[in-house]
């Protein structure tokens, strides 16, 4: 998710020259203003995909809405209001207003809260404005700081479950490999990027970069996939599952949604017509993509036997108390 006025270019990369384009950040007055409508197209009618309103009605700064969504705790939705600064969670039906969620008692300042991760339990933040990862709550809440500044533009940020770690993407040169136990930061490729997706078995991280997206093996860090170019800026991505497997799904900043294939880089438009797209999540409650438009979420659902890789459902404390209680019930008896 780059900031809406693109003037930078910068390139990159060890044996693949790729441009990625950046800008300087930029307030811009707030707009609750409508604006262009998504539709499917009609290979993805054909294909059974549905589309629906999540949350609408979202302030922008006359480009950019919302951009981190993620599942939170007890069912709910957790969204970054990026103009306004503001964190807000929503319970997961459709139909919402922005003036409708629950709203952090933390505001992070216009143009800066971004991306949303989850990992070990813990809730992450990417502040873009502030240069770095902090830690919230499942209400969007500040708790703390998470290691140093490592970016001009932190934006992108995915958990990695199998190490406890964050994969979390500077605009403008570099994805990092953050430790929250630790507090410490190690580049792990030269790579400007914006969203980030990891494989369900840990060994790719997928990187939104300008207008294509790179895969990288985790262990080796050398570049595994290259999709080659996608109209219109491509910002949030998602990996199928199912019927879908063998494909990723890019948001666009052009208000359009593709699916790619990962092994023959086919391209197919599934939804039109949007306004800029930035991040987004799967939906862990139930299997669908919610992505984002500059003044709403939206969500696509797959067709029968499809769905999208992610979107793990954090436990909520109660519960997870009380699975540990039970646990050292069974024990005793035993």
């Amino acid at each position: 998710m780059k900031p809406f006025f693109q003037s930078v270019t910068k390139s990159f990369r060890q044996t693949t020259k790729v441009v990625v384009a950046t800008s300087f950040f930029a307030l811009a007055a707030f707009s609750g203003a409508a604006h262009a409508a998504a539709v499917l197209t009609a290979a993805a009618v054909t294909a059974g995909f549905g589309l629906s309103t999540f949350v609408d009605r979202i302030p922008s700064n006359g480009s950019v809405g919302p951009v981190g969504v993620l599942n939170a705790t007890g069912g709910t939705i957790m969204v970054t209001g990026y103009a306004t600064g503001e964190i807000k969670v929503f319970s997961d039906v459709d139909g919402q207003a922005w003036s409708g969620g629950a709203l952090a008692g933390s505001n992070y300042g216009g143009n800066d809260p971004a991306g949303l991760a989850t990992v070990s339990g813990r809730f992450f933040l990417a502040r873009q404005a502030n240069g770095r990862v902090v830690e919230i709550d499942s209400s969007g809440n500040f708790i703390g700081n998470i290691g140093p500044i490592i970016g001009s533009l932190t934006t992108g940020i995915v958990g990695n479950p199998a190490t406890g770690r964050l994969f979390v993407s500077d605009v403008f040169s570099t994805i990092w490999d953050l430790d929250p136990v630790a507090l410490t930061a190690t580049p792990f490729v030269n790579v400007g990027a914006d969203g980030l997706t990891l494989s369900a078995d840990g060994k790719t991280l997928y990187a939104a970069s300008g207008g294509q997206i790179l895969g990288f093996d985790t262990t080796t860090k050398n570049m595994v996939f290259f999709s080659g170019g996608i109209p219109g800026g491509v910002d949030g991505t998602a990996l199928g599952s199912g019927s879908l497997a063998g494909n990723i799904f890019a948001n666009t900043n052009s208000g359009e949604l593709f699916e790619i294939d990962l092994i023959t880089k086919v391209q197919t438009k599934l939804v039109q017509g949007g306004s800029r797209g930035d991040f987004v999540t799967v939906d862990g409650n139930n299997g669908t993509l919610l992505f984002t438009q500059t003044d709403s979420v939206l969500r696509l659902t797959a067709p029968t036997g499809g769905g999208f890789q992610g979107g793990e459902v954090p436990e909520p404390d109660s519960l997870a108390l009380l699975g540990l209680g039970l646990l050292a019930l069974t024990w005793r008896r035993r």
